[in-house]
């Protein structure tokens, strides 16, 4: 990569943060692009040139959100380790994530666009599969138990998605009390985990 092309992603780079800041503090109605310009310290043609329109800005934000979450579970899922080890990251990770950014920001971008929502489904779809692998391989070591069906297994995850998805009154709790949140990962867990003597 050349200077002018780094200068170009840094540059870039720049925008999507500030302008996530600030979606996430005063919403996104209320975040004009001559603010976020002078924030970024960048012009507002800059800010057209890349992203074309704030909407479109607000877009790529969400869909980088749901990019790094889904690489970070392909990774966890294809990282050598033991199996418990990859739980506990597993649950450090979503917990981590679900504090570094502002879910009523996300949510109602998802939920005002189609585009959006469509993105979502997409990313269900794959996360679901990958959470699916690793439970599979917790079945494998008789980390989680055998007699559960996959399809029994992927309708529990989708009730437990669904509920964070729709349930808007719960995000500002878990946003500000991670035990909880951390709680409810391993209860969700807990819900799959064969119970063995010790």
């Amino acid at each position: 990569m050349d200077g002018f092309e780094k200068r170009r992603n840094d540059k870039k780079a720049i925008i999507l943060q500030t302008a996530l800041e600030l979606f996430g503090k005063y919403g996104f109605e209320k975040v004009t692009v001559t603010e976020i310009a002078e924030k970024a310290h960048v012009s507002k043609v800059s800010i057209y040139n890349f992203f074309e329109s704030k909407d479109n800005l607000r877009r790529i934000i969400v869909k980088n959100i749901l990019d790094e979450s889904l690489n970070e579970t392909k990774a966890l899922v294809e990282k050598e380790c033991s199996f418990i080890d990859k739980m506990r990251e597993y649950l450090e990770n979503r917990i981590i994530y679900e504090n570094r950014y502002n879910m009523d920001f996300f949510f109602e971008a998802v939920e005002s666009d189609p585009v959006l929502r469509q993105y979502l489904d997409d990313f269900n779809i794959e996360n679901k599969r990958l959470i699916s692998c690793l439970i599979k391989e917790g079945k494998k070591i008789g980390y989680f138990s055998a007699d559960i069906s996959d399809t029994a297994i992927e309708i529990y995850i989708d009730i437990f998605y669904h509920y964070f998805l729709h349930n808007r009154k719960i995000r500002p709790t878990l946003e500000q009390n991670p035990k909880l949140a951390e709680e409810i990962n391993l209860l969700f867990l807990n819900g799959l985990i064969r119970h063995r003597e010790q």
